[in-house]
This record gives structure tokens, sequence and C-alpha cells, in this order.
């Protein structure tokens, strides 16, 4: 009993401090112009709250330039560098989170002949818990 006491403990004080530092949202949505796009189908939120980022499933298309990327980066707002995920061969979805609440940049490349593939501007927006 005393254990799970603990984890509960545990489980309330993580929650507090992610509300009252902002960093929890739900509902989040993603934006983007992925009918002109040579590598993305779609983009949409995998769960229905997220912290700093939205942790977002993009599925690809069945084109050349798809086949192609081997790396994804996401940059920030500012121009940074968010995080960077690695496309396994034949995959044809690939999960990775996004800045909430923020524009940016999902740049797909080729890091065998280092060539940028295409570069798709995003939009993510989610309810802060205040």
């Amino acid at each position: 009993m005393q254990i799970r006491s603990k984890h509960c403990l545990l489980a309330l004080s993580v929650t507090v401090a992610l509300v009252s530092g902002g960093c929890l949202g739900f509902n989040p949505s993603v934006t983007a112009e992925t009918n002109d796009s040579a590598v993305f189908e779609s983009i949409s939120p995998t769960e229905q709250w997220s912290g700093s980022g939205v942790r977002v499933s993009a599925e690809l298309k069945s084109t050349p330039e798809a086949r192609n990327v081997t790396t994804i980066t996401i940059l920030s707002e500012d121009g940074s560098q968010y995080s960077t995920v690695e496309r396994a061969p034949g995959e044809t979805s690939v999960v990775f989170s996004l800045p909430l609440n923020q524009n940016s940049t999902i740049v797909s490349s080729n890091n065998v002949n280092s060539t940028t593939i295409e570069s798709l501007n995003v939009t993510t927006s989610g309810d802060a818990l205040v």
C-alpha cells in the first residue's frame, strides 16, 4: 500500500509541475499543406494531450521523393533545430514531435547524398491548461 501511495504522489507532483509550468496542453492540432507535398500524405497528432511538443504521426506518400527520405529534421519558429528523426528504408509512417503552439518547418532530406528533398511549413496549436 505504501508503494502505491508513493506512485500516486509522484504522478500528482509531475502533473502539478507540468500544469503550473504551462507545459501541458490538450486537443493538439496540426495544420500543414500536404496536398502539394511530394513527401507527406498526412500529419496528425497521436494523442489528445501534449507537453512542450505535439507527438505526431506522418504518413508518407508512395513517391520517389518520399522513398529517398532518410532524415526528417524539425526546425522551430526561430530556425533552431528542434529534433531529428532517422527514417528506415521502407517505412511508410514516421512518428516525431513538433513544438506546441508554433510555426515550424519539417525538412526532409537524404543524408547519403546530402540533399534536401522538401521543406514543409506546419503550425501546431492546442488548449493550454492554466
